[in-house]
């Protein structure tokens, strides 16, 4: 392969300044492929109402160029409507309960992004005339930025790379309408699939998922690559930790069918039964919807309880720090395959864990292969209220263990990997 045109052109709905865990894949990933000798053109939208928002993401990148485009999509619209009302707006997002935003995300064809495609195939078109590139990339989902891809793959004839960040027609969550949205969305995937050289998932659930249900000619192509986290990103922070207080921390959003409510209500029993410690404090840290918020709000012992809104990623790296536990959550219906971003993050803080998700899934199995063993599902209770005072005793008493991690997870590691992988498939199509 000649170094002179490794050059992607890369599709990213989310993109900085938007924040959020699905912002930092392809950031890391850009950032890496640079120290490979690769650049990234992105193309990416603009000005859209979204949960979070990270400045400081933008410079860490390094994207050659950045195109940001129109979109016809609800987000974009309601940002452009909005104009000086954003509170306004937001508050009406947040305050929306998720069910209903649900309905409305699912009555479109492929996602509700759809209406970015137009304007980022055309400026993709427009980019692709001023430069000559050896890959195009996409980050899903959404989904569309796929089918843009494709797209434009087929119209200047290279190499297309699909990155799985969540599945798309195996999406435990995502149910559709109709039958005529399940098959277009599965006729896009299919032929988005044969197309591309390299697709790459967050887990080794999805991989399974995708070859099981669209062949085994997927089995060469398909490289798993961890979300991970970023030694960087742990330099040269300033942590403060509370030495009259045991500290509980989530930090990010809620996504799916993930919820406190089983967690809120092992406290609430705990508290009823004078068991609950009176020197703890419980943060949540990020934009909750308005289920959440109720949930926490409503507590019995809502004095031990925080909520801070959203931070940028290095100030959630210094809150993961300060803690003495870090919760998970993920729901125990279709979430065996589920492995969420943070758990590295959370792996590399060496903080004890407790996690409340499917204990035979994909994620227990990562995090008790570092020796976290405070495992229990998401809706159970009692384990919860065992694990939490198990917990809170070996903090008190200074029994915590040593932990120790490796490379195995970096971004830069993962990333390196799949530059490596990706190379070998593009040589093999060249020899060919």
């Amino acid at each position: 392969m000649n170094d002179n045109l490794k050059k992607i052109l890369f599709f990213a709905y989310f993109f900085p300044p938007l924040g959020g865990p699905g912002i930092q894949r392809p950031c890391k990933m850009i950032h890496y492929l640079k120290e490979k000798g690769w650049v990234c053109d992105v193309i990416s939208v603009k000005n859209v109402l979204f949960h979070s928002y990270d400045d400081e993401m933008t410079s860490e990148c390094e994207a050659r160029h950045i195109y940001r485009t129109n979109s016809a999509d609800l987000m974009s619209l309601f940002k452009r409507v909005s104009k000086n009302n954003d509170n306004k707006i937001k508050k009406i997002y947040f305050n929306t309960p998720e069910k209903i935003k649900k309905i409305i995300r699912n009555i479109f064809p492929i996602d509700d992004k759809i209406g970015w495609l137009p304007f980022a195939y055309f400026q993709a078109l427009q980019v692709s005339r001023r430069h000559k590139f050896y890959t195009v990339m996409a980050t899903m989902g959404p989904y569309t930025s796929g089918i843009v891809a494709y797209l434009i793959n087929k119209k200047i004839g290279v190499p297309l790379v699909i990155d799985y960040r969540d599945p798309w027609t195996l999406h435990p969550y995502l149910k559709f309408p109709t039958v005529f949205h399940k098959q277009i969305s599965e006729f896009w995937e299919k032929k988005i699939l044969i197309e591309a050289i390299v697709v790459t998932t967050s887990s080794k659930t999805m991989k399974k998922d995708l070859i099981s249900k669209y062949g085994n000619n997927l089995i060469d192509k398909i490289h798993v690559m961890y979300n991970g986290w970023d030694e960087e990103d742990f330099k040269n922070l300033k942590v403060k930790k509370k030495k009259d207080k045991i500290c509980f921390y989530y930090i990010g959003n809620l996504y799916g069918n993930q919820t406190v409510k089983y967690f809120v209500k092992a406290l609430e029993e705990l508290n009823d039964e004078n068991y609950l410690p009176k020197d703890i404090e419980i943060t949540f840290v990020g934009n909750y919807y308005i289920e959440t918020i109720r949930a926490l709000k409503n507590l019995k012992i809502i004095d031990m309880v925080k909520v801070i809104q959203q931070v940028s990623h290095r100030k959630a790296i210094e809150f993961m720090l300060k803690s003495d536990v870090l919760l998970l959550f993920i729901s125990s219906s279709k979430g065996k395959g589920v492995v969420a971003g943070k758990i590295f993050e959370y792996l590399r803080a060496k903080k004890e864990i407790l996690a409340m998700i499917p204990t035979d899934g994909e994620t227990a199995e990562i995090l008790r292969a570092y020796n976290h063993n405070f495992i229990c599902a998401m809706e159970d209770v009692n384990g919860i209220k065992k694990n939490f005072l198990s917990l809170y005793e070996n903090i008190k008493i200074g029994k915590i263990q040593e932990r120790r991690v490796n490379n195995e997870f970096s971004r830069k590691h993962q990333t390196f990997m799949f530059e490596k992988f990706l190379s070998k498939r593009l040589n093999e199509k060249e020899i060919k």
